[in-house]
């Protein structure tokens, strides 16, 4: 039975994915701290920018403030709370501080196998603690990229690639494409840059779930994967908005051929989440804390940290009360059922 873990990082992502395999992965990492900290670090904590995330909610008016954003998780602490100790592969979904918030302490605190990467050339100023996160993550990140230490087996895949462990592990890049990650360095702007990754666990009468990790892609990345995968991404059971679900002028024509049952929605200012573009579901951090799905060939359940949005959630639906799973430290919200 594998495990996906959709942290409430603040303003930024962390995915943790137990595999049936006994193998896991994360896919970006933000509010990472180990229980040391550094001067910078202290700085960063300290920062008014720093401090102002935990406050821009702004939750449409229609819309309960459930105040999840104050009680961000930790994503170091949250592995170690589950028992995780090796980290098979660590996936950077695009080069964005948002996305690599803690990576520094990460590799410190775990065994990292494999890095997954592209061939970016992004490049920041040394001035990034001003932006509320720290720069001693960007250098490490880069010497990574650059080959000038090597924590772990970097490696760069792109759509097309694939071996046993991704078999194994039911996992799929959709994309960047080399010819789309040569456009991001050209334009400046890494979001197309980022891994768009189908994850397709077993369920029942020899179907596969579709669950989809959409990084911060953009129109580029759509027009690619609707062009080139248009069948593998009709009727998404489970889609990890992309851009954290950002109204950004952008194209969502792309939702047509998805058709989610239920998207998830991570940390991002929310008067700028396009929640009425989404079909199905829709489930945010700033709502829910953090998101548990729970994947055995005859259901996806999900479970969320805050009761209270579980209660009224289930209320508004006419269902029984929601129950407790101490495994997950969460609470039941709905299920998918396999048909």
């Amino acid at each position: 039975m594998a495990t996906i873990h959709f942290l409430n990082v603040l303003e930024g992502d962390c995915n943790i994915i137990q595999h049936d395999s006994n193998r896991t992965t994360v896919i970006d990492i933000s509010n990472g701290y180990n229980d040391y900290d550094t001067a910078e670090e202290i700085a960063v904590k300290n920062s008014h920018i720093r401090k102002d995330m935990y406050l821009r909610t702004q939750v449409p008016s229609d819309k309960k403030d459930y105040k999840q954003k104050a009680q961000p998780d930790n994503p170091i602490f949250y592995l170690k709370q589950k028992g995780i100790k090796n980290i098979f592969r660590f996936i950077v979904s695009h080069p964005d501080m948002d996305h690599l918030d803690g990576i520094k302490d990460l590799f410190e605190e775990f065994n990292v196998g494999n890095i997954w990467d592209t061939n970016n050339k992004k490049e920041i100023s040394d001035k990034a603690n001003s932006g509320g996160y720290n720069i001693e993550d960007w250098k490490f990140y880069k010497s990574i990229r650059d080959g000038k230490i090597t924590p772990s087996t970097r490696l760069t895949y792109y759509s097309g690639n694939s071996n046993q462990y991704f078999n194994e592990d039911y996992i799929e890049i959709l994309s960047p494409t080399p010819a789309i990650i040569k456009s991001c360095n050209e334009k400046g702007d890494w979001n197309d840059s980022s891994y768009v990754l189908l994850y397709t666990p077993p369920k029942a009468n020899g179907g596969h779930w579709k669950i989809l990790f959409a990084g911060d892609s953009e129109d580029l990345t759509w027009e690619h994967i609707v062009k080139n995968h248009s069948e593998k991404v009709k009727n998404i059971d489970i889609l990890f908005a992309p851009h954290h679900g950002r109204d950004s002028d952008r194209n969502f024509d792309f939702l047509k051929s998805l058709t989610p049952s239920i998207t998830l929605f991570g940390n991002a200012n929310s008067k700028h989440l396009a929640y009425a573009k989404y079909p199905g579901t829709r489930i945010t951090n700033n709502q829910a804390g953090y998101v548990v799905l729970d994947i055995s060939d005859q259901h996806i359940k999900l479970y969320v940290k805050n009761v209270d949005f579980a209660k009224d959630f289930r209320a508004k639906r006419g269902w029984e009360i929601s129950t407790f799973n101490t495994i997950h430290q969460a609470y039941f919200l709905c299920q998918i059922t396999a048909k």
